[in-house]
């Protein structure tokens, strides 16, 4: 083995000892101080076009995914739900395992209604009395379903609920207007699944006029599927 070849054999051993010295160093520091999820509800977990979101505010699109695919895991294994959330799920070129999926559900849906009431917002779209006393009904009848241990992990309240039904609303009244007008033209697939989160339309045409930055950091800790469902971890 001539120099040159040793000296690359030499370098490349060091990468590779730093690597596994940095891996093993992150390992213990997540092994002897865990992330607790309620600790960082006041963080920043992405922001849209410059409008911070919380943790907290989070809160809502965590639980309603969670407890969705949590009525399903409970079908799929009821003697250990958290198979169902560790199963890669094959849907062609975009397959995933089923937890990581949820993650994009949740922060995909939160950026989408907050892009989508925007535009309504700036189109001069609003809700009338009775719609946001509806909202607030509402709100109410799913803060009383969560348990203790729910809303001191999420950091929910009312009044956050409120804020997030009533965004809802208005994207739906807005929605089902402007999109009567857009041309689907080169799109196919039902224009519901088109605008969606993960739309191919709404992907191309509305969410890259935006400027969306993820907390990348905070995000790998955000484990969907064991936030509000007290699940013990396995992923």
């Amino acid at each position: 083995m001539d120099k040159e070849t040793k000296r690359g054999v030499v370098i490349v051993l060091l990468i590779v000892a730093v690597v596994l010295t940095l891996w093993g160093v992150d390992a213990w520091r997540r092994y002897h101080n865990p992330f607790v999820y309620e600790k960082h509800l006041e963080d920043t977990i992405v922001t849209v076009d410059g409008r911070r979101v919380s943790l907290r505010e989070l809160g809502y699109y965590v639980y309603t995914v969670e407890t969705q695919i949590d009525q399903q895991a409970r079908i799929y294994n009821p003697e250990d739900p958290l198979d169902y959330w560790n199963t890669y799920f094959n849907s062609g070129v975009e397959g995933g395992y089923i937890s990581e999926m949820a993650k994009d559900a949740v922060l995909g849906t939160c950026v989408c209604d907050l892009i989508y009431e925007q535009m309504a917002k700036e189109q001069g779209w609003e809700l009338s009395g009775e719609e946001k006393e509806k909202a607030g009904q509402q709100a109410e009848f799913l803060y009383a379903k969560l348990s203790e241990s729910q809303r001191q992990k999420t950091g929910l309240t009312v009044q956050l609920v409120t804020e997030v039904l009533q965004r809802k609303a208005l994207v739906a009244n807005f929605a089902a207007e402007y999109f009567e007008n857009v041309d689907f033209t080169g799109y196919s697939g039902y224009r519901e699944e088109l605008v969606s989160y993960a739309g191919e339309y709404y992907q191309k045409e509305i969410l890259s006029q935006h400027k969306i930055e993820y907390n990348d950091d905070l995000a790998q800790e955000l484990h969907i599927g064991r936030v509000t469902t007290n699940y013990v971890s396995k992923y």
